[in-house]
C-alpha cells in the first residue's frame, strides 16, 4: 500500500469515527477511482454504508448517505446481490463488520448464503427461520450464512463514474419538447450525480422519434458537439434509458470525458496512465 492510499484511508476512519459518512466515503472514492480492488477501502466502505444509510448524523443531515450515493458503480463490490431469478435486491452484508467475532447471531438478516449451494438470497427470497434463528438452505438443508461476504452488485440505475474528468453531458428525450427543468434535475440526482463533482456543461434536446434505443442517435450528437471530441483526447460514452414503466419517456445521456485520469496516485506512476 501506498502513503498516498494509506492517508486516505486514515482520513476516512478518522471521518467516520466522527459521523461524517459522506464526506469519509468520498476519501474512499477516491481510492477506489484508481484502485478499484483495494480490500482496506472496500472494507472500510462496507462498514461505513451499513453505519451511515440514511441516518441524520451527529453532523447533520449533509452527512447522511442517501441513495446517490448508494448506487455509486465503484461501491459494486461490497454489495450481496440476490441470485433469485428476475430479483434485482442488493445489500451490504455484516461480513466485514462481523470478522473475528466467531459465533455471533444475526437474527432477521437481510439476506444470507449457502456455501454448500453456493446461492445467495435476500430476505425475501429466505426460508422460514428456525425458532432457534438458524436458517437452513431451502435445496440441501444446511445452514445458511447470514453475514455472506459479498458476490458483487452488477448495475444500478445509475450511470458509471469513470476516473475521468466529466466536461460536456447532453441529454436526448423523446418527444416534441426539450426536457423541463424539473426532469434534468431528477436525472443529474438520480441516475448521473457525477455531473455535481466535475460541474461539466449540460444541454437538452428533443428528438420527435428515436431509432432503436437512441444509441447512434447519442453518438452523432457527441461528436458534433465539438470537433475536439472527435479526437483520442476525448472519450464519449453512451447511455439510454427511460422513466420507470414501458411507457416512460425515453432519454439518451451522453457523457463527453477527458481521456486521461482524473485521479493518480503520486507514489505511483503506473496510475497516470
Amino acid at each position: 500500500m501506498t502513503t498516498w492510499t494509506q492517508e486516505l484511508l486514515d482520513e476516512a476512519h478518522s471521518l467516520t469515527q466522527a459521523s461524517n459518512y459522506r464526506s469519509a466515503l468520498s476519501k474512499l472514492l477516491v481510492i477506489l477511482d484508481v484502485y478499484p480492488d483495494q480490500p482496506e477501502a472496500l472494507k472500510l466502505a462496507s462498514s461505513l454504508v451499513r453505519l451511515g444509510s440514511g441516518r441524520i448524523t451527529d453532523a447533520g443531515p449533509d452527512e447522511a448517505l442517501e441513495p446517490q450515493h448508494l448506487f455509486d458503480n465503484r461501491l459494486n463490490p461490497i454489495f450481496c446481490a440476490c441470485d433469485a431469478p428476475g430479483c434485482e435486491a442488493s445489500w451490504v452484508s455484516a461480513y466485514h463488520m462481523l470478522e473475528g467475532s466467531a459465533g455471533a447471531l444475526i437474527r432477521n438478516p437481510l439476506g444470507a448464503r449457502c456455501e454448500s449451494c453456493e446461492v445467495t438470497l435476500c430476505r425475501r427470497h429466505l426460508p422460514a427461520e428456525r425458532s432457534d434463528g438458524v436458517l437452513n438452505c431451502a435445496r440441501c438443508g444446511r445452514p445458511l450464512d447470514a453475514a455472506p461476504p459479498p458476490n458483487g452488485r452488477q448495475r444500478t440505475n445509475q450511470t458509471p463514474h469513470l476516473n475521468k474528468r466529466l466536461v460536456h453531458v447532453i441529454v436526448l428525450v423523446e418527444g416534441r419538447r426539450p426536457p423541463s427543468v424539473e426532469f434534468m434535475a431528477g436525472l443529474c440526482k438520480n441516475v448521473m450525480p457525477d455531473v455535481f463533482e466535475d460541474s461539466p456543461r449540460i444541454n437538452g434536446c428533443n428528438k420527435r422519434k428515436f431509432k432503436g434505443d437512441g444509441y447512434d442517435l447519442g453518438l452523432m450528437f457527441g461528436l458534433v458537439a465539438d470537433e475536439a471530441y472527435r479526437t483520442d483526447n476525448y472519450d464519449i460514452q453512451i447511455y439510454p434509458g427511460r422513466q420507470a414503466g414501458w411507457r416512460g419517456q425515453r432519454w439518451v445521456i451522453v457523457k463527453i470525458f477527458e481521456n486521461r485520469p482524473k485521479h493518480v496516485d503520486p507514489d505511483n506512476p503506473a496510475t497516470r496512465d
